[in-house]
């Protein structure tokens, strides 16, 4: 591959990388033809130019037609780290090249950190769907955004941390409540009542077949090989949990994957950030949704994951164990015995203290070479223990989804060997190992966020070098980011959830 002098980004077409630069005498852009996505992270001080860097002027500019929702045929996700001054991040969409606001929509959010050395900067993501009439291994026929606003959407506000101070269940039953089952009524606190809307766009697709409107169709006849995968990519403010158990009734096929937006009150004067066509937004839940037609001949999907989570910080707190009593995110037995004290029990065997942070992972059990049974961690999903109480052995799990008698669970700690809290290399170093049909969302310590100093600092250094030296280690060919709030992980047929857990990545490959 050749590299420009100024930019460089990568585009993904149907079965490998194609790139082709063209050279002009005083500044030089890589020009691709877009058949799937395009994908590129700046670091430059300024975000107009990082804007610009990532999302370079097509070397024949189309005739632009009015900013009609009509005519655009394409869908560009932005992220942008929170270390740009506040005026400049609410003035974002402003700031975004017109002959890419005439023909995409674009949709973003204001995120802790973006792939680059110093987590300041710009990512993007453009995807637009190739309609030619020769059939491909893989391409792209469908992106459609959508934005459901907080009032629109009709959640309610869930609470997600349970303190854990439930009596026991001999004292209710000595209380003589109004039903025999009282203790059961509570199974499913957690679990929010109403249902929530999901856009028209985000429901299951129909047959790639058939001439549904939502989902064009090849001119020529398809393989029989030929299925139809659906990603919904999110962007959502904190409130996304209702949100989720509705999408996933709705549409369970469907891969689910996003970021929730990094917290931006001292930043922005608003909660969250976020870009959808034009405007700023504070509220909700945003997204796209993809449909990716593949010939399974070439490229299997059926048995493929297509997302991952790692927990490169976490290390467990003993074997695992199976819960034998419990009440929605309230677990009271593991093993039969009391779980909060067989957490103390575990925690006075080795040099840990009770005033660390410790978790809980479910999933799988695996076990290797007669060893102690342990969480498959390449399938689990973790949660913080947020309180227990050894004389009644309530523990508390920081869930808003039901825990079930019979699971696996497995205690873990951050392992005092590692770096924890500052895993920033996580969401960069990982960038060159992503192939061209996949992204990496992280989630950074809370209390190790960006602030503005940062890109006050990269615009110092920046003033001090040549412009090609400036050039070179501005651009990287990677698309993703990073939010103290966590990000979303969702496989087909499986429950979508939100994981915070500090150091946590998600891979996604479409």
């Amino acid at each position: 591959m050749t590299l420009s002098a100024q930019t460089w980004t990568v585009a993904v077409t149907r079965t490998r990388l194609i790139a082709a630069a063209t050279a002009s005498q005083s500044r030089a852009h890589l020009r691709f033809p877009r058949t799937l996505w395009t994908a590129a992270t700046c670091s430059h001080p300024d975000l107009a130019t990082a804007l610009s860097q990532c999302l370079p002027a097509p070397s024949s500019p189309p005739s632009l037609p009015g900013p009609s929702s009509d005519t655009k045929d394409s869908v560009t996700v932005i992220l942008a780290s929170r270390s740009y001054p506040g005026s400049e991040l609410l003035a974002l969409p402003t700031k975004v090249p017109s002959h890419v606001t005439h023909t995409s929509f674009v949709i973003g959010a204001v995120v802790d950190r973006v792939p680059t050395k110093t987590g300041h900067g710009v990512s993007t993501l453009t995807l637009a769907p190739k309609t030619g009439s020769a059939f491909v291994s893989s391409r792209l026929i469908a992106c459609q955004p959508f934005y459901l606003s907080g009032a629109e959407s009709r959640r309610k506000r869930l609470k997600e941390k349970s303190v854990g101070k439930w009596a026991r269940s001999q004292d209710i039953q000595e209380r003589s409540l109004d039903t025999s089952d009282a203790w059961s009524a509570f199974k499913s606190i957690s679990i929010g009542r109403n249902q929530v809307q999901v856009p028209a766009v985000a429901l299951p697709i129909s047959d790639p077949a058939s001439s549904s409107s939502s989902v064009p169709s090849s001119s020529t006849s398809t393989p029989s090989s030929v299925t139809a995968t659906q990603d919904i990519l999110l962007i959502s403010d904190l409130e996304v949990h209702q949100f989720l158990e509705a999408l996933d009734v709705a549409n369970p096929r469907a891969s689910k994957v996003g970021l929730l937006a990094s917290s931006t009150p001292f930043v922005t004067g608003k909660p969250v950030t976020m870009f959808y066509d034009g405007d700023v937004v504070q509220d909700g839940v945003l997204g796209v949704s993809l449909v990716v037609e593949r010939d399974q001949k070439e490229r299997p999907t059926t048995t493929a994951t297509t997302t991952t989570v790692e927990y490169p910080t976490l290390a467990p707190l003993g074997p695992a164990m199976q819960v034998t009593r419990c009440r929605g995110n309230i677990i009271l037995e593991l093993d039969e015995s009391n779980a909060t004290r067989l957490l103390l029990d575990r925690l006075q065997a080795t040099t840990l203290t009770k005033d660390k942070e410790y978790f809980l992972a479910t999933g799988k059990p695996v076990q290797e070479n007669n060893q102690n049974v342990n969480v498959d961690m390449s399938q689990a999903t973790v949660h913080k223990i947020t309180g227990g109480d050894p004389s009644k052995g309530n523990m508390a799990v920081d869930t808003v989804h039901d825990i079930n008698v019979g699971q696996w669970v497995q205690f873990l700690h951050h392992d005092r060997n590692l770096n924890h809290g500052h895993f920033d290399e996580s969401l960069l170093n990982n960038s060159n190992q992503l192939n061209y049909e996949s992204m990496r969302f992280t989630a950074t310590d809370p209390n190790n966020t960006l602030d503005g100093s940062i890109g006050e600092e990269q615009l110092q250094q920046s003033s001090g070098r040549d412009d090609a030296e400036k050039e070179g280690r501005e651009v990287s060919q990677c698309f993703g980011g990073s939010s103290e709030n966590g990000f979303i992980a969702g496989q087909p047929g499986e429950q979508t959830w939100v994981c915070s857990i500090t150091d946590s990545a998600l891979k996604h490959r479409f």
